[in-house]
């Protein structure tokens, strides 16, 4: 039976368990890591800077994580969790084409919601681009997966009758992924000269133009 000494004082804060804590550093390491990328780049963040940024001993992050790799791709995981949260907030109730614009949405929403995230995720992506790391072999899943879920949008829209049946599924998919990835590496590179909404609006009307200005055909949808 619990005794008055070993009860919890009025107002005390509890004591996290050892998994809260966990939870806690490695949350605290992954914000260091973005802060740092972003600031010296990925070549001068190192896990001993990382630990330190965090408050945390120069060896946690590398006792944690094991290599400057693991954790950016940690990182990389992270923010991709909040830009999927991004995408299915934006897609519910939604379907065809109004379910394939909505991803513009998600994406604005995303680059001003999380800039930073959005920025050091294209970093890291970007320069994985000349290496065999798995962070390169996320990159290329991430992109695959992307283009299908758009083919499928557009066969969806096919079927409502939104989408010409000679529009390409898979070629549309692939000119969508692009325009959409081009324009993240140029507010990349120079943020200052891009608004992301207003060239977002911009794209969205050039996308609809080529949806809806393809010539009409026989059906050649799958089923």
């Amino acid at each position: 039976m619990p005794t008055a000494s070993n009860q919890p004082k009025p107002g005390a804060v509890p004591r996290r368990t050892q998994r809260e804590r966990t939870d806690r550093s490695d949350r605290l390491m992954l914000d260091a890591t973005e802060a740092l990328i972003l600031e010296v780049g990925t070549l001068n963040t190192t896990l001993k800077a990382v630990g330190e940024r965090a408050g945390y001993s120069r060896g946690l992050a590398n006792a944690r994580f094991g290599s400057k790799e693991t954790l950016f791709l940690r990182l990389t995981e992270r923010c991709l969790a909040d830009w999927t949260t991004e995408l299915r907030d934006a897609e519910v109730g939604k379907g065809g084409l109004e379910a394939l614009l909505s991803r513009l949405d998600a994406m604005v929403a995303y680059a001003e919601r999380f800039p930073d995230d959005a920025r050091v995720l294209y970093v890291l992506w970007f320069e994985s681009v000349g290496s065999s790391s798995p962070m390169r072999e996320s990159l290329r899943n991430f992109h695959e997966q992307a283009r299908k879920d758009i083919a499928r949008l557009v066969i969806e829209a096919q079927h409502a009758g939104e989408v010409p049946a000679t529009v390409d599924p898979e070629h549309f998919s692939l000119h969508f992924t692009s325009a959409l990835f081009g324009l993240s590496y140029q507010w990349l590179v120079n943020p200052e000269a891009i608004t992301i909404r207003q060239v977002v609006a911009s794209l969205r009307d050039h996308m609809l133009l080529i949806l809806r200005s393809a010539p009409r055909g026989p059906a050649t949808v799958a089923p």
